[in-house]
């Protein structure tokens, strides 16, 4: 669910206290700026009553905002207390007011004018939606009070101490007030499909009503190109939908859309008004893309082609001037980091902002997102399925619409084998294709080589249960193996498994619990790469992971902080490492083979398409010659002929610099594919 909509109309008023964006059915207030802060490290807000007067000791912060990088409190996990004052115009009686938070970690108490309006417990990471009809004080002003904990509590997904990320408490993703008229959109689901032989496309639109209507609603629909090179509007018409148990439904054809790939990522708007009466009482916008993911007899398969994958993941929260509560650019700063190393995969361990998905709808990055269930002290208690059946939920709910999001992961590294525990993740898979039946679903197993078909006593792993094997691999480290058995494991794990599409889900290495340094992490990254690559049925992997991450895990480094896994190609604050660009060129789906030169003078590029990972079409991709690596843009560009994997072509460009310089292949998105100096 995307509600929070963009200024179309191009109108933003700006003043003290909020941003407002302005739509004449839709008001959407930034309420980020000015909240008091006051740290409750004796845990006495509750039983004082904090939430009924000014917090004691409080501080002016802005949000997002935690606590866990400030100096005095890095290694407080226990209350934290915000409090903003807004004004409440009276004409908001007749109006649906909402007040959303895009994540609180972990667990929070929200209050107005010291009234409890709502709580959201266990769940760091979800955007969330506390109603407030009935409980503002209109025609003056009204207090919000939130109180927040983070500290290693037992009710709460992930469980505990069991993660192996930062601990950040806070409001650490924005806040607003959204003002609707009545009825209102909780949410908007876009499902679009796409006619891959034919270039059509269809779309299911489903809008989920508040409160429940009895007379039918009106649904203006507007469908427009987002990010190419026309802004045409394809589709625009009001219908009555079908309208069952608050939601609203409506269907209808395109004649002829622009798939969404991961190097033309073509996006559309959908624009959709309700009205009611004749009158328009909201609009909801998102943004989403026609693509079509298959596996067919254990082969990937995006809009009809085949594909192999590549790409890296990245831990939220890294830098230490931020910590989980990034702000827009931050996030924005790291999804180009992983474009610069070629990523056209990737998964994360717990849910994002909406900012990082939209970086990947217009970036193109195939994602599996996670509910961050993770570890094997996490028991299969059903008060742990219950949280993460509810996770389960928001979190489809919220990112239902992105293009990039091609499948949802129940957890990680749990006890996989344990009967209990897999009946628990059994269960959440069939969980996901109840309430998304259009998207993958996967368990990520450490587990998979625990046992194998035709040994005594062999049952399947968890890790066989969703649509795709997710394995992480750390032979040589994390596994007590030689490097020279990971490929025995590998097959004996297609053997057990040998309809299932096979993805490497982690693999890397981690300092300070293995020693060696960056050369190390270059030479481990190029051997498991290699071992993957001559694996037929190896469809993708991805490097863990993009810097070295901030944790909460004692004994990885610095007790602040600073504390941190060493594990990336890019240090904490995002300063690459050689292993930076050597992850890009074992990642490149073009390899720069060889230079020549022609009779005529001019220098001949043989090119090859990879066969490895990735392995895809290359298509509108541009080559440069250049005297330096970084000013490629200022030169002539040559236009690369579409190459397919194994196939080979040769560029014939001007010899400007004497059969020296720097070849640059550059994808469609603009990012770097592969640079390689000339000799």
């Amino acid at each position: 669910m995307q509600i929070t909509i963009k200024n179309f109309m191009g109108v933003v008023l700006m003043c003290a206290a909020a941003v407002f964006t302005v739509f004449a059915q839709r008001e959407v207030i930034q309420i980020n700026d000015g909240w008091k802060f006051a740290v409750d490290k004796s845990a006495e807000g509750l039983a004082q009553q904090w939430y009924l007067r000014p917090l004691p000791g409080a501080r002016l912060v802005n949000l997002p905002h935690t606590w866990n990088v400030e100096d005095d409190n890095q290694m407080h996990y226990g209350w934290g207390w915000y409090q903003k004052t807004i004004a409440v115009p009276a004409a908001w009686r007749s109006k649906n007011v909402v007040l959303e938070f895009r994540g609180v970690n972990h667990s929070s108490h929200i209050y107005i004018n010291g009234r409890k309006a709502g709580e959201n417990i266990g769940d760091g990471f979800n955007k969330f939606f506390i109603d407030l009809n009935g409980k503002l004080d209109h025609g003056r002003d009204n207090t919000i009070t939130v109180a927040v904990n983070n500290d290693y509590g037992k009710d709460k997904i992930p469980f505990a101490n069991s993660f192996d990320w930062p601990n950040d408490g806070g409001l650490i993703r924005p806040v607003s007030l959204i003002v609707t008229g009545k009825p209102f959109a909780r949410y908007l689901h876009v499902t679009p499909t796409l006619d891959t032989a034919g270039g059509s496309g269809k779309l299911k639109i489903q809008l989920g009503l508040d409160p429940i209507v009895n007379k039918d609603p009106e649904l203006s629909v507007a469908v427009t190109e987002e990010n190419q090179q026309t802004e045409n509007t394809v589709y625009s018409a009001t219908a009555l939908p079908s309208v069952q148990n608050g939601e609203a439904t409506v269907e209808f054809n395109l004649a002829k859309v622009n798939p969404w790939h991961f190097d033309r990522p073509n996006l559309y708007r959908v624009d959709v008004t309700v009205r009611s009466n004749g009158k328009a009482v909201d609009r909801v916008s998102t943004n989403i893309g026609f693509r079509e993911l298959k596996f067919i007899n254990g082969k990937t398969y995006l809009n009809g082609e085949r594909v192999k994958l590549m790409g890296v993941e990245w831990t939220a929260g890294s830098n230490p001037n931020f910590g989980f509560a990034e702000p827009e650019a931050e996030i924005i700063r790291h999804g180009k980091m992983m474009k610069d190393v070629n990523a056209i995969f990737s998964r994360v361990h717990f849910q994002q902002d909406d900012v990082f998905y939209d970086f990947c709808d217009r970036n193109g990055i195939l994602v599996q997102e996670e509910i961050p269930l993770w570890g094997p002290e996490t028991p299969a208690s059903s008060t742990i399925e219950k949280m993460a059946h509810r996770q389960i939920e928001l979190m489809i709910r919220n990112h239902y619409n992105h293009p990039s999001v091609i499948a949802w992961g129940v957890g990680n590294e749990l006890n996989g084998r344990d009967p209990a525990m897999k009946r628990m993740i059994e269960g959440m898979i069939a969980k996901v294709r109840q309430l998304d039946p259009s998207r993958k679903v996967s368990y990520v197993s450490n587990t998979l080589t625990k046992g194998f078909a035709g040994e005594p006593g062999f049952t399947p792993d968890a890790g066989s249960l969703g649509d795709l094997l997710m394995m992480n691999e750390y032979g040589g480290s994390w596994w007590d193996i030689p490097v020279g058995e990971i490929g025995g494991f590998l097959d004996n794990v297609h053997r057990t498994y040998p309809d299932k599409p096979f993805f490497i889900s982690e693999f890397g290495l981690c300092e300070p619990n293995f020693k060696g340094g960056d050369e190390r992490r270059v030479e481990d990254m190029i051997y498991h790469m290699a071992v993957y690559e001559s694996k037929p049925y190896v469809e993708g992997a991805i490097y863990f992971d993009l810097t070295d991450y901030r944790t909460h895990y004692p004994g990885t480094s610095e007790n602040n902080k600073f504390r941190r896994r060493i594990h990336g190609v890019y240090y904490m604050y995002g300063n690459p490492k050689p292993s930076m660009k050597v992850l890009r060129e074992l990642s490149s789906p073009v390899e720069i083979h060889s230079f020549s030169k022609e009779k005529d003078g001019k220098l001949s590029v043989l090119l090859f398409g990879s066969v490895g990972l990735p392995q895809h079409s290359v298509k509108g991709y541009s080559l440069y010659l250049s005297d330096r690596t970084d000013n490629f843009s200022n030169v002539k560009a040559y236009a690369i002929p579409n190459l397919e994997p194994g196939g080979r072509t040769r560029i014939s460009v001007d010899d400007l610099f004497d059969g020296k310089g720097f070849v640059t292949v550059v994808r469609p998105t603009g990012y770097i594919a592969t640079q390689k100096a000339i000799n």
